[in-house]
């Protein structure tokens, strides 16, 4: 279900192309490798960018990307005697009242080293039981971090959307539980990639939703955070299927993980307005309520703009000033306006291609020439061009990307007459 909205691969992709495009307009000429636009503490640096605040430089990113790591059979584990220093924003958002939590490091001695053999024994477990939810979620972990036990407060495991990527779990007594932690709070790391790539929460009307009140806790969730719970709870269903008759905790959310999926998924369905397209059809296909396979077809305009009521196709169009572009491999592109904070908008397919064809900003083209264009490399009727690219066309204007000039005609009955 995951891949027919975007393989993990494409998604990571994406999110590196928003996260690149992000340093190329608040640290220009900083190369970001793979590895350091991955690292949560240098995303955590330019979402605090993105979001408005004008003090990052490249110093402080090649800073915050400073900390040792070990490997788990994969898995870069914190072993870096100063990280409950170096994380101290995601360790303050994620501690219980009272609480002061620290990281175990390679300062702890065979403390740590015990920690450390019993991650690698949880990522070669969890590749054996679920080999496919394994290698789909563990794509997004890209830094994982062991709290003592005396000072975790009770935290059994977290992570938060502040500083994506980053896994904390409490200094554990097996490996299952270390599986269960993965699983939950990976899915919570793969929400967070498809929240800022794709079309999953509306902003304005997900703030605005009613509250989720659980059954189990009476804890009150808004709504982004209910998708997040109903989302980690149907991975924790799914793996509990598979886990054969590995003796869990007494604390362990697997048994349990089916009939709150089922009760966070019924209040969602009745309060999707909030949700958009991809969203709602991951909710519905995990529910089985359609067909899987992206069977919904539904258009993507850009960020949810709607159709327009005149034919663009007849006019000729400029790019707007001050906007920065990106590509990902899939195709797909991610614009930044000028503003503080700058807006962004991830472009459909069809919008991607179309804002593709302007070379700068001062170029102007002839949408009849862009007609041609699609149509050879479309390899479509004229008739299906001109239906798209008028979608595309007008989506870029509702969301003032391109300036349109020239002859709009309004729709009559077609878009070819």
């Amino acid at each position: 279900m995951h891949a027919s909205i975007a393989p993990a691969g494409v998604l990571v992709d994406e999110r590196r192309t928003l996260y690149r495009l992000a340093g190329e307009i608040f640290v220009p000429g900083v190369q970001l490798s793979d590895k350091l636009v991955d690292h949560p503490a240098v995303r955590y640096e330019l979402g605090r960018a993105l979001a408005g605040h004008d003090d990052l430089t490249a110093e402080t990113l090649f800073e915050a990307a400073r900390i040792d790591v070990r490997d788990a059979a994969g898995v870069d584990v914190v072993s870096d005697p100063q990280a409950t220093r170096k994380l101290t924003t995601p360790l303050r958002i994620i501690a219980p009242p009272g609480a002061r939590p620290q990281v175990l490091t390679e300062a702890d001695g065979a403390r740590f080293a015990t920690a450390l053999a019993l991650v690698a024994e949880a990522v070669r477990l969890f590749r054996r039981l679920a080999p496919e939810m394994s290698d789909d979620l563990l794509s997004h972990l890209d830094l994982f971090a062991v709290l003592k036990a005396e000072t975790s407060g009770g935290v059994v495991s977290a992570s938060t959307r502040y500083m994506p990527g980053l896994v904390l779990i409490d200094e554990p007594a097996t490996a299952i539980e270390i599986v269960e932690a993965l699983v939950h709070e990976c899915s919570h790391l793969k929400f967070f990639d498809f929240a800022v790539t794709r079309e999953f929460l509306d902003g304005v009307r997900s703030e605005e939703a009613d509250h989720f009140v659980n059954s189990w806790s009476k804890a009150d969730w808004p709504l982004e955070q209910t998708f997040a719970a109903w989302h980690a709870y149907t991975a924790l269903a799914q793996f509990f299927r598979v886990c054969d008759s590995q003796e869990l905790s007494q604390v362990s959310l697997l048994p349990k993980a089916q009939d709150r999926a089922a009760e966070i998924g019924r209040w969602l369905v009745a309060h999707e307005a909030g949700l958009r397209s991809d969203a709602r059809w991951l909710l519905h296909a995990l529910l089985d309520d359609v067909s899987p396979g992206r069977a919904d077809e539904m258009p993507s305009f850009v960020n949810g703009a709607t159709l327009p009521d005149v034919c663009l196709v007849n006019g000729h169009f400029q790019l707007a000033p001050g906007l920065r572009l990106a590509q990902a491999a899939s195709g797909r592109m991610v614009v930044a306006r000028a503003g503080r904070p700058p807006d962004i908008f991830w472009l459909d397919a069809d919008s991607s291609w179309a804002i593709a064809q302007f070379d700068d900003e001062s170029a102007t083209i002839e949408a009849a020439a862009m007609v041609a264009v699609a149509v050879e490399e479309w390899s479509a009727s004229e008739g299906a061009v001109i239906r798209r690219l008028n979608v595309a066309l007008g989506s870029l204007e509702n969301a003032s990307l391109v300036r349109a000039r020239g002859r709009i005609i309004p729709f009559e009955k077609d878009p070819m007459t």
